[in-house]
């Protein structure tokens, strides 16, 4: 089927926005949206445009039946049947049909005001189209221009009743065009309504749906503010409601709408991702930290920073303070220079905690000496964002790229190429940031709160690589970063937390997130009207339409976290089972209370219980000592009965049987049976202990619940700490599992 339009067909619409414009119009009539819609492909109606009752023939009328639709065409109605410009007329006569015309005409005028009436420009006299409007029958397609993502379309039920149904029912459902014709087939086979379809054996009319829903998906995009071919006009609302499937088979639009405006063909069309020069952020060799105060009675972030560059091992590190001095970190003596200017070399990363009132001058006056700069202060309420970002437009240098203003900066783990950097400004002690070599997560974000807290919920599990709060994102965008790190080899997990976007920044993202070869875990705040508002205020952007966001994150295959437990829930499983991706989708589960299989298997969706293996029966049959444990499920319940050793094999069994692809382990530690107590539970012989030894020694995915208090904060440390994702219940590790394997099952 064609998706694209050829010349001739774009010249032909372009002619129609073209004839509207010059008319001082912003909106189509609806017999100019059956124009385009027939010359994309998208059956409608046989229709007629009169300026006036008079213009209506015996032959102009010849191809219409016994029944009409007439409505009345005017720029300023356009809610027609609540001023009575709609009629059905049936077995008309041309003299009848020119007096209804005319009664039409001053019943709609009669509703307005003598100095408020509406311009009545003439009347649309349309085919009559039988159906039955019932649910499936009636379609609604419509497009609508995203001030963050472009163009998106969108598929819901049809009928004057939509749009309460949207809201309260079943909401629209929503893609990123262009869409080819196999994509649109998929899309509208997954929808609630083609289980009908599918059981009134009229599976073909999804086809129908498909053609229409990949013909708007193209003129959307074609006509939108990111499409390459850089058109003259901008569809900004298209909506077809409805699109019925007749009796004889036949797809057909019956009303539409359509808003438009000419393209500013002078303007950027959409930001474009600048990965460039980020290195100096996360590898400098340089350091100068701008506000450090030697004063150890007042609390200074600055001088927060310049401690933990030099426990991170910088000596090259130029601290400023104008009052000149100097000041001692573990014995090593530094100079606090007066001016930046004084420093003798150029820079490679600056880090500014100075008054933000200053920060334009500053980075006027770095004269090229400096080649990354962080913006650690925030904004005082009496300086407006704006105000900020034009202070800053005229001074910097394009070459220079700047984190913030109003966060926390980055953290980059140390490695054998590199010393490692972190101006978090939280005392060592009281951050509890620990990695290692197998630190594998790029954690950004908008939030420095947020940054902290997932610190401090992973603090076992050692996964975070590389941590960047970016504030305003002045000039280094959550964009950037994504780019820059989906090619960095050592991160295997990038992890977002999103308040808002800038306009246009929504479509790169989806792009980034569809190109990405590596897992890309978000949680966006923002989803009310409300939680919108407020993440502007904190964020200076704007935060979208968080279904658009949705449909963007699924299309581009993210992993979209809904709550934020969810998303430190995926977090532990996508970061520490990285390298651990499943075969199939096949699952087995060991626990020792019945209650927790019976909760876990509720949890099943795309996993389905493993059929054991007969040799793998055999030996939880000779391991079943207290013969306790029912074997005809994969879903083992060992009982309280079991200690560490028997449990620890009946994991071991499942996760040998070549029929298991993925296990979860989940544990009621308060029996007497088990070492899980925190006198115990480092013990070699614990299950804590063995249960690490396990994950170190097999590659499928396995995952631990633990049902305890704080008393068992130690065994589930031991766990985590041996690269094992622990969970605080059932529910939770099964629902992590499913995300897990049904992310990598639909990559592969």
């Amino acid at each position: 089927m064609v998706t694209t339009f050829d010349q001739n067909v774009l010249h032909e619409v372009d002619s129609i926005f073209e004839r509207a414009d010059l008319q001082g119009r912003t909106v189509l009539f609806e017999f100019e949206v059956y124009d385009i819609l027939n010359r994309v492909g998208i059956q409608t109606p046989e229709y007629l445009f009169l300026a006036g009752p008079d213009g209506a023939t015996e032959e102009s009328l010849s191809k219409f039946g016994k029944d009409l639709v007439v409505k009345i065409v005017s720029p300023q109605i356009v809610h027609k049947e609540k001023v009575d410009g709609v009629k059905i007329i049936k077995n008309w006569d041309l003299t009848g049909l020119k007096d209804a015309l005319k009664d039409m005409e001053r019943e709609v005028l009669s509703h307005f005001p003598q100095d408020e009436r509406p311009a009545i420009q003439g009347f649309l006299l349309v085919e009559y189209i039988p159906y039955i409007p019932s649910l499936g029958n009636e379609t609604m397609i419509g497009c609508r221009e995203d001030s963050e993502f472009g163009p998106v379309v969108l598929i819901s039920k049809g009928g004057s009743d939509a749009e309460f149904f949207a809201k309260y029912y079943d909401p629209a459902n929503i893609h990123l065009p262009p869409l080819n014709r196999e994509a649109s087939l998929d899309f509208v086979s997954k929808l609630n309504v083609a289980n009908k379809f599918r059981k009134m054996g009229t599976e073909a009319d999804l086809g129908l749906m498909a053609d229409a829903l990949t013909r708007v998906s193209h003129l959307a995009y074609f006509y939108s503010s990111i499409s390459p071919q850089k058109p003259r006009y901008n569809v900004q609302t298209l909506d077809i409601n409805p699109l019925v499937i007749t009796g004889d088979g036949r797809f057909i639009a019956i009303d539409g709408f359509c808003a438009f405006s000419a393209a500013d063909q002078k303007s950027e069309r959409r930001p474009q991702g600048n990965p460039e020069h980020l290195e100096m952020f996360f590898r400098p060799r340089s350091v100068s930290v701008i506000g450090v105060s030697a004063d150890l009675s007042k609390p200074n972030m600055a001088r927060e920073i310049a401690i933990l560059l030099h426990k991170m091992g910088h000596r090259d590190l130029y601290l400023v303070n104008p009052r000149g001095g100097t000041m001692a970190i573990e014995g090593a003596e530094y100079p606090l220079f007066k001016n930046f200017q004084d420093i003798p070399k150029v820079i490679d990363l600056v880090v500014y905690v100075a008054p933000i009132a200053s920060t334009a001058q500053f980075v006027k006056d770095l004269g090229g000496r400096a080649k990354a700069v962080i913006v650690i202060s925030g904004l005082p309420a009496n300086l407006k964002y704006s105000d900020f970002v034009a202070q800053m437009d005229e001074v910097k240098p394009k070459e220079l790229r700047l984190i913030g203003p109003n966060c926390m900066g980055v953290f980059l783990a140390p490695g054998e190429d590199n010393t490692g950097v972190n101006t978090l400004f939280i005392e060592e002690e009281k951050l509890g940031l620990k990695y290692s070599e197998h630190s594998n997560t790029a954690l950004l974000t908008q939030s420095g709160a947020l940054a902290l807290t997932s610190i401090d919920a992973m603090q076992n599990s050692k996964v975070f690589k590389a941590i960047v709060s970016f504030g305003n994102q002045y000039d280094v965008k959550i964009t950037d970063l994504m780019a820059f790190f989906a090619n960095d080899p050592s991160i295997e997990l990038i992890s977002l937390y999103v308040e808002g976007l800038s306009p246009g920044e929504g479509r790169l993202f989806f792009e980034l997130v569809r190109e990405s070869q590596k897992p890309i875990l978000v949680y966006k705040s923002g989803k009310t009207a409300a939680g919108a508002q407020a993440a502007a205020s904190h964020t200076a952007a704007i935060s979208g339409n968080y279904e658009i966001f949705r449909a963007a994150a699924k299309q581009g295959g993210v992993i979209l976290a809904e709550t934020l437990e969810e998303y430190y829930d995926y977090l532990r499983i996508f970061s520490l089972l990285a390298k651990k991706k499943p075969q199939g989708n096949r699952v087995a589960g060991v626990v020792n209370a019945g209650f927790e299989s019976t909760i876990a298997a509720d949890e099943l969706d795309n996993l389905v219980p493993a059929t054991l293996h007969s040799e793998t029966i055999q030996k939880l049959r000779q391991a079943d000592v207290h013969g306790l444990v029912d074997l005809s499920t994969a879903l083992l319940d060992v009982t309280p009965m079991a200690n560490d050793q028997l449990f620890t094999d009946y994991v071991e069994t499942v996760l040998q049987d070549e029929n298991v692809d993925c296990v979860f382990v989940s544990i009621v530690p308060h029996s007497n049976a088990l070492k899980s107590g925190p006198d115990t539970a480092r013990d070699p012989g614990s299950l804590a202990s063995l249960l690490a030894r396990l994950a170190q020694q097999y590659q499928k995915p396995l995952v631990v619940s633990v049902n305890g208090a704080r008393h068992y904060d130690e065994f589930v440390a031991v766990m985590e700490e041996g690269g094992l994702p622990v969970y605080r219940n059932p529910r939770a590790a099964v629902q992590a599992l499913e995300a897990f394997v049904s992310y990598h099952l639909n990559q592969k």
